[in-house]
């Protein structure tokens, strides 16, 4: 079991490094295109650009959080068979709350 959460550790932790690196960029160059210069960095820029930017990266951020951790327990359950560590109580609650539901 121990070597089971180490390995999903890993493979989260690279799927969320190039998911967020490629996350970074994108919101960089899109604040490039859409503002016409470099993203706001210490006190050269106003409040409304410095919330601005700090919105549109943190919501890139969560964005691709969320999609790193979708796609790394899709690679955990295709390499290994079964569900990281973690996830089947996660799957289980969420069939319990279908079930009330219905």
């Amino acid at each position: 079991m121990i070597g089971a959460k180490i390995g999903w550790k890993l493979v989260l932790a690279v799927f969320t490094m190039v998911v967020g690196l490629v996350a970074n960029k994108a919101v960089t160059t899109a604040w490039k295109l859409g503002s016409g210069g470099d993203p706001p960095k210490g006190n050269k820029a106003g409040y409304v650009e410095v919330v601005s930017w700090a919105v549109a990266s943190g919501a890139a951020a969560a964005a691709a959080k969320r999609f790193a951790e979708q796609r790394a327990a899709q690679y955990y359950l295709k390499s290994t068979g079964h569900l990281p560590p973690g996830y089947e109580k996660e799957a289980v609650k969420a069939e319990a709350k279908d079930v009330v539901k219905a």
